[in-house]
């Protein structure tokens, strides 16, 4: 009894000694909280994310101030006095502009078929230089030349690629594993998130890895007794680290972080948490029980910042009813060893005086307190800036870019519908002593107007002056500031669909296009290094600490491959599809594997689903084995061209036969239309000459027989030959034979 007594006051000392140190710890941490939340509302930049929130939803200065707060004072904007009634249009070019670049940005960055990282093996420097080394390899303790198993030796060379191809292996498996993880979380999609804060505010927030508990529920099949096969719901709890996106204005990190903030020492995170949510912790281990015990007795507290006067921003916390949700802060820094040892936290295998930890508050009481995830220390959240600003953590968006030209364009297109207005119909002034009949001054057709009898002119008691109407030269205000928008956002009309100077030719279009990436390409860089690269590679270190599948576990460095890959995607399936035309070629087809080259060309067009798989190529090859052996096909090819030029050419010939009988034919037809052309001419002739002469056509007919009887006859004598009957009147040189005259 006496040694239950001693001990009570130990374990009472102990118990209040932890409390102290808790409250202490409590106390120095909640100060870092003070300083950066401060700094932050002192900074500015949280009027300037109002500011660009009101410029992306709507930008109008009147309506609808009412329900807007300042976020620094807490007091709601009023309506400006009244004046002259102005025109109230508004036209919002910026939000277009944020959707354009985070689509664009999203489409080129996050692709539904490809991932935009990687890993590589580290390089080894002796491993890289043993790639080429032929020597033998000696074992070290015999001294004998190591052989394989046919006998040969074995080289230093050949050691160091079945190196590398482990390397390889495992690098694969961690490539899988990581994306397995991420593809979990929805890791594109939270990313899709961070993009478009950054284009709307400037920053984007990438929380990761998480400890996530992920439960997953499987059927397995079992038999009973029976023997009969039946399937059983298991669930299966897990952890898993997850990424999730961070809203910029629950982020306070160190003020001295710079633009960097990898070089925050600490960084605290606000959320709200309900008190059914509070209870849900209790019994739950590494939170302490008796803290969440006393934040539920207590009412609720706010923390806001003020802005007194000249006095500076100030930190505000105040009391609510019970019943609603309570502030809760997440430390991720540096932390004491002894208070974390205290604390009960086991820091044997960890060295330093401080160690880095996660502390989480609820109603300003430490309810958690955890050594970090990860041995690194690394705290787990990525800033991406859309546009850098200097020695700040917090970039600026596309509404920032744009604001004066969207001012400008708003201002000119007010103008121009009061202009249109004031232009549409003339002033119309009336002298003295001319009234409307029906009493009403207002100019309609057909309307009665008396005049007194002072008036001598009507004419002159009315005239009318018409305003001047300035569309064009507003309209051109409006041109100009769409122009320097385009110029300040790098975001051209060109992206958003807009094909009003795009030039004629593709090559043209395409300089124009990459000209217009220069821009995008920077901040796909940027992305790689303020998230990707950051991130991936605390991935890695989360499988190399807690993963216990050891093929996934190796020496790699994270490859991230925004721009090399994901940027140059398009113009990389033109060059493949022109690549294409050239196969054939013998000198080509002996150094490029043609079903890569179509492999690429449609993982490039996002077609990878018509692809086949290597298991069908097997079955395709063992289809072709089976089946018997065909003719070389440059045979068939030759043979069925040879075919093809013997029926040309005997269509040819038939061709020119059935030509030549045509023209014969209309030939012949063409001889006998001549024929009896020159019969109708002959007969026309003779009537012609008949009614001429007198004569009738039988006298005529007559007289050409006749006619045609003594033509007969001469030619008949001129073929008779006859004996010479008398001698000719000079001898020829030469005889004539005997009874016959001479004829040359």
């Amino acid at each position: 009894m006496e040694d239950e007594y001693t001990r009570e006051p130990e374990e009472t000392t102990s118990e209040d000694d932890q409390r102290k140190r808790l409250e202490a710890l409590a106390e120095s941490l909640l100060k870092k909280r003070d300083e950066a939340v401060l700094f932050r509302a002192a900074s500015g930049v949280e009027r300037r994310w109002k500011e660009d929130q009101e410029v992306y939803d709507r930008f109008d200065d009147n309506s609808g101030g009412g329900d807007m707060v300042d976020y620094a004072t807490g007091d709601a904007y009023t309506k400006g006095s009244s004046g002259p009634v102005r025109s109230r249009v508004i036209v919002n070019i910026i939000r277009g502009k944020c959707e354009t670049a985070e689509g664009r940005f999203a489409d080129i960055l996050l692709p539904v078929d490809d991932r935009n990282w990687g890993f590589r093996p580290t390089p080894v420097p002796d491993l890289i230089k043993g790639l080429t080394d032929d020597r033998p390899v000696t074992n070290t303790q015999t001294g004998e030349t190591m052989v394989d198993d046919s006998g040969n030796p074995v080289r230093a060379s050949d050691i160091a690629v079945v190196q590398m191809e482990t390397a390889k292996t495992k690098m694969r498996a961690m490539e899988s594993e990581v994306d397995d993880q991420l593809t979990e979380c929805g890791f594109n999609g939270e990313c899709r998130k961070v993009i478009k804060d950054a284009v709307k505010l400037g920053t984007g927030v990438l929380k990761g890895p998480n400890v996530v508990k992920q439960v997953r529920k499987s059927w397995i099949p079992q038999k009973d007794q029976g023997g009969t096969e039946v399937h059983i719901l298991e669930t299966v709890e897990e952890q898993q680290p997850a990424s999730k996106r961070v809203d910029i204005w629950n982020c306070f990190p160190d003020p001295n972080c710079g633009e960097d903030i990898s070089k925050a020492s600490y960084i605290f995170e606000y959320d709200e948490i309900l008190p059914r949510g509070l209870r849900s912790l209790l019994g739950v281990e590494g939170y302490f029980e008796d803290q969440i015990m006393a934040v539920l007795s207590e009412e609720p507290q706010r923390v806001s910042v003020s802005n007194p006067g000249d006095k500076g921003v100030k930190i505000n916390k105040t009391s609510i009813g019970k019943g609603n949700a309570y502030d809760k802060w997440e430390y991720y820094g540096d932390v004491d060893r002894d208070d974390l040892e205290a604390l009960g936290c086991d820091c044997e295998e960890l060295r330093g005086q401080s160690l880095s930890a996660c502390v989480v508050f609820v109603n300003e009481r430490p309810i958690k307190i955890q050594l970090n995830v990860l041995d690194t220390g690394d705290i787990p959240y990525d800033f991406f800036q859309w546009s850098q600003v200097t020695g700040s953590p917090w970039g600026i968006g596309v509404p920032r870019e744009g604001v004066w030209q969207q001012r400008i364009i708003i201002a000119a297109w007010r103008a121009m519908m009061d202009n249109a207005r004031d232009s549409a119909g003339a002033n119309i002034i009336f002298g003295e002593g001319v009234e409307p009949v029906d009493g009403k001054w207002e100019l309609t057709g057909k309307k009665a107007w008396m005049a007194n009898g002072e008036v001598d002119d009507v004419s002159k008691m009315f005239a009318q002056f018409q305003i001047q109407n300035n569309q064009k030269d507003l309209q051109a205000i409006i041109e100009l500031a769409m122009r320097f928008l385009d110029l300040e956002t790098n975001l051209p009309l060109l992206f958003q669909g807009e094909k009003e100077d795009i030039p004629d030719t593709l090559g043209a279009t395409n300089i124009m296009v990459d000209s217009s990436n220069v821009a995008l390409r920077t901040r796909v860089k940027i992305w790689d290094d303020q998230i990707t690269r950051p991130h991936i590679t605390r991935y890695y270190h989360w499988n190399m600490q807690y993963n216990e599948n050891p093929e996934v576990k190796g020496d790699f460095n994270v490859d991230a491959r925004g721009t090399s890959v994901l940027l140059a995607r398009d113009q990389q399936s033109k060059i493949l599809a022109n690549t294409l035309q050239i196969k054939g070629d013998p000198r080509v087809d002996n150094e490029v594997d043609w079903g890569k080259v179509v492999r690429e060309l449609f993982t490039a067009l996002r077609l990878n689903n018509v692809l086949k798989s290597d298991e069908d190529k097997k079955k395709d090859a063992e289809k072709q084995k089976e089946q018997p052996q065909k003719a070389d096909p440059s045979t068939q090819v030759a043979k069925i061209r040879t075919q093809g030029e013997l029926q040309k050419a005997q269509l040819v010939q038939q061709s020119d036969m059935a030509e030549l009988e045509f023209k014969a034919q209309e030939a012949e037809r063409q001889r006998q239309h001549d024929k009896e052309m020159k019969s109708l001419d002959y007969q026309i002739k003779m009537m012609e000459f008949s009614q001429q002469s007198g004569m009738k056509l039988n006298d005529i007919k007559a007289d050409l027989a006749k006619e045609a009887s003594k033509q007969n006859l001469m030619r008949d004598l001129a073929d008779k030959k006859t004996a010479q009957l008398t001698p000719p009147p000079i001898e020829p040189p030469q005889r004539a034979p005997a009874g016959e005259a001479f004829q040359q």
